[in-house]
């Protein structure tokens, strides 16, 4: 077997000591110069664009003076696209619109005009959009209760979040937990995008 004295012991404990210590001493000083060099940075990053539009595209038709594609300002709402398409005809039936909702990119507004019946051809009410549809909105939907419709509306923000914009596609309904291909064929021809 192999015997060291007690003096080839300390130096080669006080040996070991040097190394870790000089180990510590480069690993501080790397890390030092890290931060130093990343201090220089900017600590904040800007948005792209595409996380937050500055406009959004919207077509508005039916019972409005200039129905077409119009592009506004994000924070825009119904009542602003309609003023855009210089107003709406005195036939016009602005009841079942909520003139303050914000709209999204995207959108499709379609105004019907009054004593129409519903399912009536191309007065038919405009379809919900599932991007700026309102927890209220969503519950109105046959077979659409609380929750799955805080379900939608989570599934919505996340989307936003992580890329910019909500929903895409109204099969996209069928990635909600409890919404499947029955719900989703009840309510598919109520919504949009």
């Amino acid at each position: 077997m192999f015997y060291l004295s007690r003096g080839e012991q300390i130096v080669i404990v006080a040996l070991l000591c040097l190394l870790l210590l000089g180990g510590g001493v480069l690993t501080y000083a790397k890390g030092r110069h890290a931060a130093d060099a990343s201090s220089a940075e900017p600590l904040l990053v800007a948005a792209s664009k595409d996380v937050f539009p500055s406009e959004v595209t919207i077509e508005i038709a039916g019972s409005v003076i200039n129905p077409e594609t119009y592009t506004l300002p994000a924070s825009s709402r119904v009542a602003d696209v309609i003023t855009t398409a210089g107003g709406t005809i005195p036939e016009a039936d602005t009841t079942r619109l909520n003139l303050g909702q914000t709209l999204q990119n995207g959108d499709k507004r379609l105004i019907s005009t009054t004593g129409s019946p519903p399912d009536s051809g191309k007065n038919k009410p405009t379809a919900l959009s599932l991007n700026s549809a309102t927890q209220q909105d969503l519950e109105r939907l046959p077979g659409i209760g609380p929750v799955y419709a805080e379900r939608i509306i989570a599934y919505r923000n996340q989307k936003i979040r992580e890329r910019g914009y909500g929903f895409e596609a109204t099969d996209e309904l069928l990635n909600i937990p409890g919404i499947g291909p029955k719900r989703f064929v009840a309510i598919k021809d109520l919504v949009t995008p």
